[in-house]
């Protein structure tokens, strides 16, 4: 049975109770049909009122989510990026010669260098350098510095390679590695002469600006002739117009002679890196070399402070 047809049955029993009472002038089906029309009408307003009552409203409350955690890792301690070399890969050397092998590279880490760092031989051809070597001086993170070694060039002609690395206090190396690649020619030099630049180095490096700086450019001559007079050009960069300083070799250089050329230049401006200074030797080819395509050296990467 419904549940509407129970309620109405009820009503119906309890409203004929109290109609049998109060409609004593009337026949019993009278009074019968006249409950069951009260009764059926109380329960239409019932239901009515339950149609309008609103419905309950169900809130789902909101679920808590798990924020993400952060996936950057801290910048290490002990790490260095490369920056540029001296003595490109392939340069010729006598047997025996004597010459500097120079990296510069810079503090990527977040540690100070200290002289508990050192350059360590890997592999290849030691080429008479250490076999380790104390940094000189602390290095803070984003300087740059210059790691050098002095070698020898072996007896033998041929093509020679030495591998090398900056190791910390706790053995751990940071770079992939760094090289030294040469070649051993015949010790008889070529018939004509042939100049090179084999120093180029500035002081302090990086300049800074409005502040002075000192150049030095060694310049060799490795052919088997005299040169004669020629000119030496450096340009703090090698966008400027003019040189920043230049020299007039007036007496030439003998075979196999070299010559320390100095200056002092200051940087009107700053200028941030990565930017190129370059010096030239014989600029106005006045010398009738052996190789032409080796009279210039760079320093890359190169910034002047503000």
């Amino acid at each position: 049975m419904s549940r509407l047809l129970k309620a109405a049955c009820g009503w119906t029993a309890l409203m004929m109770i109290v109609l049998a009472c109060s409609f004593g002038g009337l026949s019993e089906e009278e009074q019968l049909q006249t409950a069951v029309a009260q009764t059926l009408e109380a329960r239409q307003e019932e239901e009515e009122k339950e149609e309008e009552a609103p419905e309950p409203t169900i809130t789902i409350a909101p679920t808590a989510t798990e924020e993400d955690e952060p996936t950057d890792e801290p910048d290490p301690c002990n790490d260095a990026d490369f920056v540029s070399e001296t003595i490109p890969d392939g340069t010729e050397f006598e047997p025996n010669e004597n010459f500097t092998k120079s990296w510069r590279v810079r503090n990527a880490g977040t540690c100070t260098w200290n002289t508990g760092y050192e350059i360590v031989f890997v592999s290849g051809d030691k080429m008479g350098g250490p076999s380790d070597l104390n940094l000189t001086q602390n290095v803070d993170p984003g300087e740059q510095i210059d790691l050098k070694v002095d070698l020898k060039a072996p007896v033998s002609e041929g093509e020679y390679e030495g591998v090398w690395n900056l190791r910390s206090p706790d053995g751990d190396y940071l770079l992939n590695f760094i090289s030294v690649n040469i070649e051993v020619v015949d010790a008889s030099p070529p018939e004509k002469a042939d100049l090179v630049i084999t120093e180029f180095s500035l002081n302090p490096d990086p300049p800074t600006a409005d502040e002075n700086v000192h150049a030095r450019v060694r310049v060799k001559n490795q052919g088997g002739t005299d040169a004669g007079a020629f000119k030496v050009e450096w340009y703090g960069l090698e966008t400027f117009a003019n040189p920043s300083c230049n020299w007039n070799v007036v007496g030439g250089l003998d075979a196999g002679d070299n010559e320390l050329l100095e200056c002092d230049f200051v940087f009107a401006s700053w200028y941030p890196a990565p930017k190129i200074s370059i010096v030239y030797v014989d600029v106005d080819d006045d010398v009738d070399e052996s190789k032409e395509g080796n009279n210039e050296a760079t320093i890359t990467n190169f910034e002047v402070k503000p």
